[in-house]
Formats: C-alpha cells, structure tokens, sequence
C-alpha cells in the first residue's frame, strides 16, 4: 500500500513539475508588471504554486482552467502584496511625521560635528524613512543585505534595490551641497 502512496505521490509531484514549467515564465512577467518588482514577483509566483499544490483536487495538467487559477490566485496575491506595502509605506510616513525633527545624540559640550558630517546627517535626513532605515543598517550598523532582509521583512533583492537608489539620492544631495 505505501508504494501505491509513493507512486501517486510521484506522479503528482512529476505533474506538478510540469505545470511550473509550462506557467513560470508568463506569471512572472504578469505579476512583475503589476507589483514593479521582480523579487515580489517571484515571491507571489511561488506562493501561487503552493497553493496550487495544496489546494487542487483535479488532475494536475496544463489546461485552461489551471491557467486561469493560477492567474487569478497570483493577480489576487499581487493586489494583497500592493496593499500590504501601501499600508506600511502609510505606517512608515506617518511616523516619520510624528518624528519630524532629527535629533543627535548628545555627546557632550565640546563634542560638534564637523560641517561634512552635518551635511551628510542633513542630506539623510532627505531620504524616506525606509531609505533611511537602509542606509543607517548599512553604512552604520555594517548590516549585510541578508541581515538587512531579515530585519526589514523585504526580500535581499529589494534591499539592494532601495539602497542603491538611497546611495544616489545620497550623493547627489551631497554633490549639490559640495561636500563631495
């Protein structure tokens, strides 16, 4: 009996296999272009499968039906993801009005920064609060892009994505400043 489980099990996993195959690649470019991130398009693409694999009950082969499944669950999972990230980007915002003035620490009567570093702590300070919270991990903190991940919740793809553009935002505020 458990050899007629493992041949089904088998069968289905290679079946299984052939529908990633088949829907992958057109998932991927659907979802990409809805959530404008090819991490979180990966993500959502393979969750839509794992739902697939646990919730089908038919017969595991391409078909018009399984595609219009694996369409709609992956549209659905990108709609969730997009709200998801407004939301937190809304949560993000409003904290940092709540926190609108940065302050340093102190460090003590004759401690000042240098005027390099106030234009730099200033030019920072231009950044969105999760650029921000980038930067800081990366640069200060000496974080690698996977720790950063774990942190933040974002894949390590999206982190790189946010800290190269944060890093440019950042020289080019410090380029118009002349600091560097």
């Amino acid at each position: 009996m458990s050899t007629s489980n493992e041949d089904m099990n088998a069968a289905k996993l290679a079946a299984f296999e052939t529908i990633v195959s088949e829907y992958e690649g057109m998932l991927l470019r659907y979802v990409a272009r809805i959530v404008q991130s090819h991490d979180a398009a990966q993500d959502i693409v393979q969750d839509t499968f794992i739902k697939l694999f646990q919730d089908w009950e038919d017969e595991l082969r391409p078909s018009p039906e399984i595609s219009s499944w694996l369409y709609r669950v992956a549209h659905n999972c990108a709609v969730d993801h997009l709200r998801k990230e407004t939301r937190r980007n809304l949560l993000h915002n409003r904290h940092a009005e709540e926190h609108d003035e940065f302050v340093l620490p102190n460090r003590g009567d004759g401690f000042r920064l240098n005027e390099a570093a106030e234009k730099a702590a200033a030019a920072l300070r231009k950044l969105s609060l999760r650029e921000q919270q980038m930067v800081i991990l990366k640069v200060y903190e000496e974080k690698s892009y996977r720790e950063i991940s774990e942190i933040t919740g974002l894949s390590v793809g999206n982190v790189g994505y946010i800290l190269h553009f944060a890093m440019k935002k950042l020289a080019e505020e410090l380029k118009r400043t002349s600091v560097i």
